[in-house]
């Protein structure tokens, strides 16, 4: 989807898309972190750059969607957030930061994608990514459907270079807080998440 179908898509969403939160994985990780400067990437309708301001990060998030960046200035924290209106493919952060996190950010050059927001990252700093998994298609879990675009913990572990530690980079089983349903129940989705330090 490019920027203008992203503008329909939140345009009639009615105040949001998701969920009001990132993802439990997301919050885990930054929780253990001491707050500093932030990076969402893709940050939509703004959920985790405004959760992270709140909890006392410096935070800019970043989206090629206008739409969802009206919602995102609108909802309660975000005008403690730095919005910017801009392509992952060209934008380019002031400085490194200690936090760069991207949740469901999926485009037919992934890898490489991953690979230009890693470099945005502090040494010292933490590169969290989470997206739905390849398998997630065959469990039925809401998302893309397309397999091009989708993670594998492979994939993302070899976007990074010998500059990064892994932490974790591994599948995870997230049940669905969306309006999603598969026979009467929420279903559960299956993405891939990655969690890396800077250590060069």
């Amino acid at each position: 989807m490019d920027a203008t179908q992203w503008d329909e898509r939140y345009r009639a969403s009615a105040g949001g898309v998701w969920a009001a939160e990132p993802p439990a994985a997301v919050r885990q990780i930054a929780a253990s972190l001491t707050p500093g400067t932030a990076i969402d990437v893709a940050t939509g309708d703004g959920r985790t750059a405004a959760w992270l301001a709140a909890r006392g990060w410096t935070c800019t998030g970043v989206d090629f969607s206008a739409e969802a960046l009206a919602l995102a200035a609108a909802r309660p924290g975000g005008d403690a957030v730095t919005w910017a209106h801009a392509d992952v493919h060209a934008w380019e952060p002031a400085a490194p930061a200690d936090l760069v996190v991207s949740c469901y950010l999926h485009l037919p050059d992934s890898a490489a994608a991953v690979a230009r927001i890693a470099e945005w990252v502090a040494t010292g700093g933490t590169l969290v990514v989470i997206g739905h998994d390849v398998d997630n298609i065959a469990a039925g879990g809401h998302g893309p459907s397309d397999p091009a675009i989708l993670y594998t913990p492979a994939l993302l572990r070899g976007a990074l270079d010998d500059r990064f530690r892994i932490v974790r980079c591994e599948q995870v089983v997230r049940e669905s807080d969306d309006a999603e349903l598969r026979g009467g129940h929420a279903a559960a989705s299956i993405d891939t998440l990655l969690h890396a330090v800077r250590v060069r």
